[in-house]
């Protein structure tokens, strides 16, 4: 009887993935002042070198101190701005909780002591500037430009939009905000904008604005912009679009990357208040093969400040069907020789095949490249580029033949934060990225990457969050000066500190030496943050690593027990290519692997539970031995079992009663609470989306199978 309590209460005890009891929540700290929206994050460091986090949510900006978020108050905190709007956006039967509200959807940094902000302002944008501390300015103060924010930030809150505040090489050496959003209420005008320049000492308006043509499918078609970068000569623009290119084979959507260049003023005759260098090209994240599997929807892109060479980036296929995301990176060489070098893409007529511009037919200088004054252009360079803003090649993911960084079905990624760390033994240190993906169930997706002896990519899966879960992940934004990263929903801002994370989340010496953040203290048996005297393997070059520093537990059995060994180990977290095992060692030494029937028959000698965990039913003294988990070469876990063949006689003394009575409730605690972890589990994972999210494909190196497509073959 009692072996079939054990056996239930293994069992039953499984992770919903990401999960690993209530240890990181000493890492864990929240600020919420109600369900407001939290869906903009700037992180912006002070003259005093300090960072501080601003939020942009639902009639306000807060300001909150980046070593610790929960130390904000609501009011003393924030800048309230309320819709001046409501009144006619509920007239035109929009919520009025929702839609009529001032949705703070831009927040960039104006010089060291100002912040610009723009809002959505109940479906009128209105953008303005105040200090850093959230004062606002002085009434003889002006900053020319500002108060009207369309084509700035969206009218929509609901709409994805980008804008960034560049201040160096615009006309006139002035600074300009350059954004991607929609123009007009009826979403019919999306467009890829500069603002009018101004000199900032006397006000007066140098340039007028520029933008894409209006109305022109080839130049925007219904786009959702993701994120924008002042990279050199060059605005940087990504998004997703309807594929005009595709149209005569249906309807489908493309990742586009766009460019303009900075001193773009327009032309003389044509395009006047239009781009002269426009050019767009797609970006291709896809499995390759014979037929190559695309996620052809980019959710976010991501740069590194001190790092204009890659951008790195997440894409999920589309909703309806099969789902699944991958994290792709762009190399900056690659985008400039697809623009630079690249053929044009055209189409002679409506019906006809798009085709590669032949070269002789494409006009000098280059259309696209950045001149000195764009008004000295020809017509004949304008018109060209009027007609062929879309190049012929794509832009591929760095990995080429050998994949994305990282993939998985069942997953929508939502956005992106990437750090660079340095890491390895003293003398072997390399550098790796490790990549923090966020999906629509409020996880997040640790992923390390780097490049082995060969110079091939390799890459691992760390880790699964669970952060904001149910509620998606609506920005990340990641501080190597406090080591936190930091994610926000729709009712708070999470900050996760990632050193403590190693003690919290990896409780083997297996998983703690792979991660690029931690080392494995073999004294105290603990994963701590990463120091030359710890041990670390990052890269996975030394196998066996462990061996010395995984304790082998002793359990002593009745003959007819069922016995449950532990193995700590989060469902889905797998190195690349391998799998979980257990074996046997008896008493003559003799290795032997367990294998395991499907289905969970009482008849079975040998049980896996949820969580790696192995279950030995009707133990004799042939089950005695050592039992290791191993996964790959690494030891997880290791016991040994002795079996007590002698110890089932009957008690002769009321004292063998008191002990055995003693040792039965004891027992029967350990199951009622076994019980109420995984009701607690159970429950949090009802809250997401399914058995698919229970039952992850567990490969995680840039080699393995396509885990979209591959049931399907």
């Amino acid at each position: 009887m009692r072996w079939a309590f054990l056996l239930w209460a293994a069992l039953l005890v499984g992770h919903c993935r990401g999960e690993e009891g209530d240890a990181a929540a000493a890492n864990r700290l929240e600020f919420s002042c109600g369900d407001l929206f939290y869906r903009t994050l700037h992180l912006k460091t002070g003259s005093d070198g300090e960072e501080t986090l601003y939020v942009g949510a639902m009639d306000h900006v807060f300001r909150l101190p980046a070593d610790n978020v929960s130390r904000a108050d609501c009011a003393a905190d924030s800048l309230h701005l309320p819709a001046s709007n409501a009144a006619n956006c509920v007239s035109k039967g929009k919520s009025e909780d929702f839609d009529c509200r001032n949705h703070i959807r831009v927040l960039q940094p104006v010089g060291q002591d100002q912040l610009y902000i723009c809002g959505t302002n109940a479906h009128a944008p209105r953008d303005l500037v105040v200090y850093a501390n959230l004062t606002r300015l002085a009434r003889h103060e002006f900053f020319p430009g500002v108060g009207d924010g369309v084509a700035k930030c969206p009218f929509d809150p609901k709409d994805n939009s980008t804008a960034l505040w560049v201040h160096d090489g615009n006309p006139g050496g002035h600074p300009a905000i350059y954004s991607g959003t929609n123009a007009e209420f009826t979403k019919a005008d999306t467009v890829i904008f500069r603002g009018d320049i101004f000199d900032e000492r006397t006000g007066r308006r140098e340039y007028s604005f520029k933008r894409t043509i209006k109305y022109d499918s080839h130049m925007l078609d219904k786009p959702d912009f993701v994120g924008s970068f002042d990279v050199g000569e060059y605005v940087y623009f990504f998004f997703r679009e309807n594929a005009v290119e595709f149209m005569n084979c249906g309807k489908t959507i493309y990742s586009r990357v766009a460019r303009v260049c900075k001193r773009d003023v327009g032309g003389k005759n044509i395009l006047v208040q239009n781009w002269a260098t426009y050019l767009k090209a797609r970006l291709n994240c896809s499995v390759p093969g014979e037929f190559p599997f695309f996620f052809d929807e980019i959710q976010d892109v991501f740069k590194t400040e001190d790092d204009d060479s890659v951008f790195h980036a997440v894409f999920s296929t589309g909703r309806v069907g099969l789902t699944g995301s991958a994290v792709c990176s762009f190399r900056m060489e690659d985008l400039d020789r697809t623009f630079n070098e690249g053929k044009f893409k055209e189409q002679a007529t409506s019906t006809s095949v798009w085709l590669p511009v032949p070269t002789a037919r494409v006009p000098t200088p280059r259309p696209g490249s950045c001149v000195e004054d764009t008004r000295h252009l020809s017509d004949t360079v304008l018109n060209f580029i009027r007609k062929h803003p879309l190049m012929d090649s794509d832009v591929s993911h760095d990995g080429g033949s050998e994949g994305p960084v990282f993939y998985r079905r069942g997953v929508v990624f939502t956005k992106l934060v990437v750090d660079r760390v340095a890491s390895g033994s003293y003398d072997n240190e390399q550098e790796f990225h490790v990549y923090f993906a966020g999906t629509d169930h409020g996880e997040i997706y640790k992923i390390s990457r780097w490049n082995d002896e060969k110079g091939q990519s390799q890459s691992q899966l760390l880790d699964v969050l669970d952060i904001t879960g149910p509620d998606p992940i609506r920005a990340l934004r990641l501080s190597r000066h406090h080591q936190s990263l930091y994610a926000s929903s729709d009712r708070a801002v999470v900050q996760l500190k990632l050193p403590g994370l190693c003690t919290a989340r990896h409780h083997n010496c297996a998983r703690c030496v792979r991660d690029p953040y931690c080392g494995w203290d073999g004294e105290s048996g603990r994963c701590r943050p990463k120091h030359f005297s710890l041990l670390q393997d990052p890269a996975g070059k030394a196998p066996g690593i462990c061996e010395g520093s995984v304790p082998s537990q002793r359990i002593t059995a009745n003959f007819g027990q069922a016995v449950h060994l532990a193995c700590s180990h989060v469902a889905g977290v797998e190195s690349s290519g391998s799998k979980l095992a257990w074996f046997h060692f008896d008493a003559r030494g003799n290795k032997r692997r367990i294998y395991f029937k499907e289905g969970t028959q009482l008849d079975q000698k040998h049980l896996m539970t949820q969580d790696g965990g192995l279950v030995v039913l009707g133990v004799t003294e042939r089950d005695s031995g050592h039992y290791k988990c191993q996964l790959g070469r690494q030891t997880i876990a290791a016991h040994h079992l002795s079996v007590d063949a002698h110890r089932c006689s009957a008690p002769g003394k009321t004292g063998d009663y008191q002990r055995i009575y003693s040792e039965w409730c004891h027992e029967y605690q350990k199951y009622k609470s076994a019980l109420q972890s995984w009701e607690k589990r159970q429950n949090k994972c009802a809250a997401l989306a399914g058995p698919d999210k229970l039952h992850l494909l567990a490969t995680n190196t840039v080699k393995h199978h396509n885990q979209v497509y591959s049931p399907l073959v």
